[in-house]
């Protein structure tokens, strides 16, 4: 079940062409757009970011307040007015469970679910389930979560979030369904067929292998 303080938070975005996700969270007064840093890549001034509202491209002023492409993959924008409403949210994959259910969002191929005025006329997101695979937080400052699931172009900057399946919202007492954010999309991992003569990958011909690559940068409330 996806709840209203994770998709009313999700946006269809496009740059130099391409189309993309990316998500709202606050620190403070501000609400900040976040995304993967690969969908900017090679741009260095960034005044505004291009997000699809009621039918139309819009551009939102934006100031970029953090950018890592090599490590983490993430990108935040403080945003000039709030694009989405203030429902709480928990940020990070503090306590998730190897081997549980997660999601992840956003617009595959530029695909959406009209929404008219649930969403205030922006688009709903696709939603893909997944298993959480591997959770690698060896790196400093940075959380990686492997995610055994298909993903397609178009879901890159949107966020990954899980929900403890501990929690039964039809028990008796129901529990309450808290969806948190754990990551952005980055990308998936491919794998290559082999040349049956000279047994080398064939780099060109690359498959989706399954694993979609997802980041969380640990002290990201304290860059922004």
């Amino acid at each position: 079940m996806l709840t209203a303080n994770i998709f009313q938070r999700v946006f269809r975005i496009q740059h130099n062409g391409k189309t993309a996700s990316a998500y709202t969270i606050e620190k403070g007064e501000n609400q900040y757009l976040v995304s993967a840093s690969h969908v900017f890549e090679g741009t260095v001034e960034i005044p505004h970011v291009t997000i699809y509202h009621n039918k139309k491209w819009i551009n939102i002023e934006v100031q970029t307040v953090f950018n890592s492409l090599d490590v983490g993959d993430t990108i935040i924008f403080k945003l000039s007015c709030d694009i989405s409403p203030r429902h709480e949210v928990t940020l990070g994959p503090d306590k998730i469970l190897l081997g549980s259910w997660a999601y992840f969002l956003g617009f595959p191929f530029g695909m959406s679910t009209p929404s008219g005025v649930l969403n205030n006329h922006y688009p709903v997101p696709f939603v893909k389930a997944a298993l959480i695979s591997s959770i690698n937080a060896e790196s400093e400052g940075l959380t990686t979560v492997y995610l055994d699931g298909h993903n397609n172009k178009g879901f890159s900057g949107g966020p990954a979030v899980w929900v403890d399946p501990s929690i039964d919202p039809w028990g008796d007492p129901p529990g309450i369904l808290e969806m948190k954010i754990i990551g952005t999309v980055s990308n998936y991992l491919t794998e290559s067929p082999i040349h049956t003569l000279t047994l080398d990958d064939i780099k060109d011909h690359g498959t989706n292998a399954g694993i979609v690559e997802v980041f969380w940068i640990r002290n990201i409330l304290d860059l922004i």
